[in-house]
């Protein structure tokens, strides 16, 4: 399987500010803001002279991570100390697995209706013994 295919659930994870991934069976794609675009090819020419499997750049307030998995190489944009980067070396591993299937955003969760005065509520109220 290829990272490639899964560039949009990686893209659009928490905090990942741009995502590009090189892989040897399609042309490099490209996620993110694109002023990133040209600091991600560097990064990944210095990742290809290192002989490394992950690499880490911290560049002012970002951290570009590079990661080889499955012949696939992608490098992340992330602002520094973001919560997604304890995860990000698992989440990668995880698409270059499998295939998701298309993106889709989270909705905000609905409130539960009010029921109608008068009608029952959905949850019993506590015992308490009352006061005198």
């Amino acid at each position: 399987m290829s990272l490639f295919a899964n560039i949009e659930h990686l893209a659009a994870a928490p905090g990942v500010v741009a995502v590009t991934i090189d892989s040897p069976n399609h042309p490099r794609g490209f996620r993110g803001i694109d002023s990133w675009s040209p600091v991600l090819d560097a990064s990944l020419q210095l990742f290809g002279q290192t002989g490394e499997d992950t690499i880490r750049l911290v560049i002012g307030q970002h951290t570009v991570i590079i990661q080889k998995e499955h012949g696939d190489t992608v490098a992340v944009v992330l602002p520094t100390g973001h919560a997604i980067a304890k995860s990000l070396r698992r989440m990668i591993r995880r698409l270059a697995k499998k295939e998701r299937g298309p993106v889709t955003t989270a909705r905000a969760p609905q409130a539960p209706a009010e029921a109608p005065q008068g009608a029952p509520s959905e949850t019993p109220p506590l015992d308490r013994p009352e006061a005198a």
